[in-house]
């Protein structure tokens, strides 16, 4: 069973990534799903995902949006780190 996780990031990273992921049809309805939460002035996104899918959406990134990469690698870390 894959870990289930969370990819929280910024507006702009994920406008950024959801804007060039459009090709990526899969990798972008994941992003679709993503919930925007709020948080004192500053508000994210945070899209929920198996581990796998963020992998494939860091690759993603790497590739097309490098703003993206950080959030999702924290991402990854934390669950690798349970």
């Amino acid at each position: 069973m894959e870990t289930a996780i969370i990819i929280e990031m910024p507006f702009e990273a994920y406008d950024g990534l959801l804007e060039l992921s459009k090709a990526a049809v899969p990798l972008y309805i994941v992003l679709l799903r993503g919930v925007i939460v709020r948080g004192g002035s500053e508000h994210a996104i945070q899209i929920s995902c198996d581990v796998d899918v963020a992998q494939q959406l860091l690759t993603l990134a790497s590739q097309t949006y490098p703003a993206a990469v950080p959030f999702i690698e924290k991402a990854i870390g934390s669950a690798r780190a349970t």
